[in-house]
């Protein structure tokens, strides 16, 4: 009485489907395959286009020094600092009020702990000492996302904890590191 249920069936329409659908994931496949090579030709394209860039860009940065050696060679000391003064005052124009501040403050406070890295929080309170820091923690934190892709400060995590750090690029350090250097010269 069950016999039907038992029988081996060969349906045609079930294996046509399946040859098709074996087919398409072939050719899906092997379309995926070229377009992985071409976009790893790309990459390699635009890899060796970046290292010649990167040379190009060294060598000029050689001649620039060379140039600026050549025009400095006959300056007095005191114009040569005025000249990069102005030139770091020009990049200290374009951070806005905020950006400065932040620079000026982890500035001063590199200068009293130079080695250590500043928790986030600390600036927060230096910067707006009559505000809670969950109120202003995402301004801060964008300003000095901004600081870091210039490159005038790092940003370090550990934890839950954001720390910061001036780099040599922070123009309110440079300030001082040239006094130092007028100083010396003056010796």
């Amino acid at each position: 009485m069950l016999d039907w249920l038992f029988k081996k069936r060969e349906d045609k329409d079930f294996t046509k489907k399946f040859n098709e659908v074996e087919s398409t994931l072939k050719t899906s496949f092997s379309n995926i395959k070229e377009d992985m090579k071409i976009l790893f030709e790309h990459t390699e394209k635009a890899h060796s286009k970046h290292s010649k860039h990167e040379e190009n860009f060294q060598k000029i940065h050689q001649r620039l020094l060379a140039l600026e050696a050549l025009i400095y060679k006959d300056k007095d000391i005191e114009e040569v600092v005025n000249e990069i003064e102005e030139i770091e005052t020009e990049e200290r124009d374009h951070l806005t009020e905020i950006s400065q501040k932040i620079c000026m403050v982890l500035a001063a406070l590199g200068k009293e702990n130079p080695e250590k890295l500043i928790p986030l929080k600390i600036l927060a309170e230096e910067m707006y000492p009559d505000k809670k820091y969950q109120g202003i923690r995402s301004t801060i934190s964008q300003y000095t996302t901004e600081l870091e892709k210039l490159g005038y400060i790092q940003k370090k995590r550990r934890g839950r904890q954001v720390y910061i750090k001036s780099t040599e690029k922070n123009p309110y350090l440079k300030k001082q590191t040239k006094q130092k250097k007028k100083i010396k010269v003056k010796n």
